[in-house]
């Protein structure tokens, strides 16, 4: 794939984000290759490199390089209409599981970018409707995850899970998570939940605090629907998509999970690896003691 145009997203309140930025204008200039940038940059950029929203972003560029930590990220993959421009993330945040190239890698990054040593490898995202009273009331779609539960209030929820219209019970707990594969590294690892390989097309569905033992987290096929029925709900449940969108929910209200048609695509190299990230950003496998003799 030849690069001739690359966009930049990112958030400007990165106190490293100038100086990346800067990096990249003065490499694509050397290379011949036009640069754009999201609006939130234009005090950051020289005059003359184009500005334009996201959408419009994602439209003009072969790659846009978003700068900032996992949310940068999944804001920036929230805002791309569907398109299926690659996204390469620079991490100027902390853990960065989505960012997986730190700033130290930059310029080896822009090598492989510019000698077109990269593959668009895509990742599913999670569809979620909200249906009250048998009428579409939300509609949202996450690389991550979706998240009900009571937000602020320390109240349980009343829940019952179906799978393709088959119930798999009732339970209380703190709410459910349902991720994809890419958001089983997030929140859902937080509350118990497996790590899942980006390859394996599946949602995790995740209780949170169930009031049960018997209640664990589900792996279920990408092309299964999920639905998840609120009773006795009161006021304050929430769903949030991608920690970044948040809706109010009613009683009675049902919240159905399926495979969203079109994925977000993320750039990786070569000397990508799922595993080796894993054992890098996680400490998978690491031991916490000190050699004999050490």
């Amino acid at each position: 794939m030849t690069i001739k145009t690359i966009g930049l997203f990112g958030n400007p309140d990165k106190s490293e984000i100038a100086e990346a930025i800067l990096r990249v204008l003065a490499r694509c200039e050397a290379e011949g290759v036009s640069t754009c940038a999201q609006d939130e940059l234009a005090s950051l950029v020289p005059g003359t490199t184009p500005i334009c929203d996201t959408a419009d972003l994602a439209k003009r560029s072969d790659v846009i390089i978003s700068f900032g930590g996992d949310g940068t990220m999944l804001r920036v993959a929230r805002s791309l209409e569907d398109s299926k421009t690659p996204l390469l993330g620079i991490n100027l945040g902390a853990l960065g599981y989505l960012t997986d190239v730190p700033l130290d890698e930059l310029d080896d990054a822009l090598d492989q970018l510019f000698a077109g040593k990269f593959m668009s490898a895509p990742r599913e995202r999670v569809l979620g409707v909200v249906m009250r009273e048998g009428r579409e009331v939300v509609r949202c779609k996450a690389l991550n995850d979706i998240v009900v539960n009571m937000g602020s209030l320390p109240r349980a929820l009343h829940m019952e899970v179906r799978l393709d219209n088959v119930t798999l019970g009732r339970f209380l707990g703190d709410g459910l998570i349902v991720s994809t594969p890419t958001g089983s590294t997030a929140y859902n690892l937080s509350a118990g939940g497996p790590i899942v390989h980006p390859g394996v097309s599946s949602m995790v569905v995740n209780p949170i605090c169930p009031h049960s033992l018997a209640i664990r987290p589900l792996l279920v096929p990408i092309e299964k629907t999920v639905e998840l029925q609120l009773h006795n709900v009161g006021q304050g449940a929430t769903l949030t998509s991608d920690g970044q969108e948040a809706f109010p929910l009613e009683e009675k209200d049902i919240v159905v999970y399926r495979r969203a048609k079109e994925p977000v695509f993320l750039v990786k190299f070569p000397s990508s690896d799922f595993f080796l990230a894993m054992r890098r950003k996680l400490q998978w496998g690491a031991i916490n003691r000190r050699e004999p003799g050490s």
